[in-house]
């Protein structure tokens, strides 16, 4: 009796496992589609490898940590929900496809995703591979110079239609009134000349995009470039009723820096300021040699207890690695907080979103910025509405000596 139920036991257990465990051919299959993991690993971008069961049987460091999952042997559609791409794997398997599906993630940074998706044959069967390709950088990339074609071309119809209208009203209603004639003459020069600052700031733009990966080596003096562009701008500021006031140091303040985009920086900072103060105010210009990044950071754009301050750039921390800074500050109306994260985007203009056009080119902060990145440095903003604004350049020194001739801070 005992051998006679030994053997029932047996037999129940065998056909149990019989059931449970796939046929021979699909363990083999599943095991040979499992030894091109080596391949997959050594693709840098995420991939998947799929059975004609829509089964993952095989997939990369790369596409676990994206993706976020462990096991082997998942469906699919555990880990992709998106219908076109689950659609592509399908056809590679069961009519060996071959098909590339972009699609979004909103929920993950609005990552934007190119998938190719092909047949694999290995012996009898097919499975399919799926490999995954960030394309955000390149959309982003895209959707911006799509944003800055449009943008461009709405600042130069404005002032180009109102050109037009000015020569037919010359050529027309004005042609034999010679005072307003001379009046839309002079309409048309100040339309031309807005024409003409965004052209040049646009090409300006343009040239110091093309070299910021490469950082410049030259060395100049900060201080004698603050000098001399405080020199040449002082009288246009003076027709405004702003007077300009540099403190510097006695000595030379060497950088690591090109001058003629050092001067730049100094001129697009002292051109918006000019822009927003009233008649007998006076700008700050000051130059002075910081220490580190904190302290530059510190000495430089972080003087006003109320005010809302922002870093549009920050270089890394390194040891060692001293800045020397500029700080350019106004007692214009100042700008609200919700406003300083958007400082530095091209054509991005306060008095803009508050209805008040001053007819600047939008451009200046951006090219500050660029060229401050081009240069390693760093770009600060405090604003206090009010009190005024105040913006400050920081670049890397061109000698690790530190300087004590530092105007104090209040």
């Amino acid at each position: 009796m005992a051998i006679a139920a030994a053997g029932c036991l047996w037999a129940a257990l065998e056909i149990r496992r019989r059931e449970i465990s796939p046929p021979a051919d699909t363990q083999i299959e599943l095991v040979g589609l499992r030894e091109l993991a080596p391949l997959l690993e050594a693709l840098p971008d995420p991939a998947l490898l799929i059975d004609s069961a829509s089964r993952i049987v095989g997939s990369n460091t790369a596409a676990r940590t994206q993706m976020r999952f462990e096991a082997r042997g998942q469906f699919l559609t555990s880990i992709l929900r998106h219908p076109d791409l689950l659609e592509a794997a399908q056809s590679a398997v069961n009519e060996g496809a071959t098909r590339a599906v972009e699609y979004e993630t909103p929920s993950d940074a609005n990552r934007h995703t190119r998938c190719y998706v092909a047949p694999v044959n290995w012996g009898a069967e097919r499975a399919a591979m799926l490999v995954f390709h960030d394309e955000s950088a390149r959309v982003s990339t895209e959707r911006m110079r799509a944003d800055f074609l449009a943008n461009a071309s709405h600042e130069l119809r404005t002032p180009l239609a109102s050109l037009t209208l000015l020569i037919e009203t010359i050529a027309g209603p004005a042609r034999d009134d010679v005072k307003e004639r001379d009046r839309f003459l002079g309409m048309m020069q100040v339309q031309a000349e807005r024409m003409r600052r965004l052209i040049d700031d646009l090409l300006s733009l343009s040239r110091i995009e093309l070299d910021e990966h490469v950082p410049p080596s030259d060395r100049a003096d900060l201080a004698g470039v603050a000098r001399e562009v405080v020199d040449s701008m002082s009288a246009v500021a003076g027709e405004r009723g702003v007077s300009l006031k540099l403190t510097a140091p006695a000595t030379p303040a060497l950088v690591v820096g090109e001058r003629f985009q050092l001067a730049q920086i100094v001129q697009n900072l002292i051109d918006n300021a000019v822009k927003y103060s009233k008649s007998g105010d006076a700008v700050m210009v000051e130059i002075a040699v910081a220490g580190e990044r904190d302290d530059a950071v510190a000495l430089a754009g972080r003087r006003w207890e109320e005010a809302g301050r922002i870093a549009l750039l920050s270089p890394a921390a390194v040891a060692g690695r001293t800045y020397t800074y500029v700080r350019v500050e106004d007692r214009g109306p100042g700008i609200a907080r919700r406003f300083l994260p958007r400082l530095g985007e091209r054509f991005f203009r306060v008095e803009r979103e508050l209805g008040d056009e001053r007819g600047g080119t939008g451009l200046g902060l951006a090219i500050v910025k660029h060229i401050v990145n081009r240069h390693r440095g760093g770009l600060a903003v405090e604003s206090q509405p009010g009190l005024g604004s105040a913006f400050a350049a920081y670049i890397e020194s061109a000698t690790d000596e530190v300087h004590t001739s530092v105007t104090k801070v209040p």
